[in-house]
């Protein structure tokens, strides 16, 4: 969890490393409304390593797969990443 105002610069590096890391386009950052003015930040990272400048996430309790569906947030926001595949995780589209 975060305060909003540092969203941007969160959602910033993001960017830069889809840029960078992301060719197959797995990559998401979702957020989720809290108590304001704190946001709740989810990643989606093909390798756990690019999570170490995100200062406080962590990772899915079970690191050898994917968090399963219940563990996921429910009314989601994209903020950066491929639009299709969030709708397919989170809408079944």
């Amino acid at each position: 969890m975060i305060d909003r105002a540092n969203v941007p610069s969160v959602t910033f590096l993001f960017r830069e490393q889809i840029a960078s890391f992301d060719p197959g386009r797995q990559m998401m950052l979702i957020s989720v409304d809290e108590e304001w003015p704190m946001i709740r930040l989810w990643v989606a990272l093909p390798d756990p390593a690019l999570l170490t400048p995100y200062y406080g996430f962590v990772s899915c309790p079970r690191r050898d797969v994917s968090c399963p569906r219940r563990d996921l947030p429910t009314a989601p926001v994209l903020l950066a990443g491929d639009p299709a595949r969030f709708e397919q995780m989170f809408h079944g589209g």
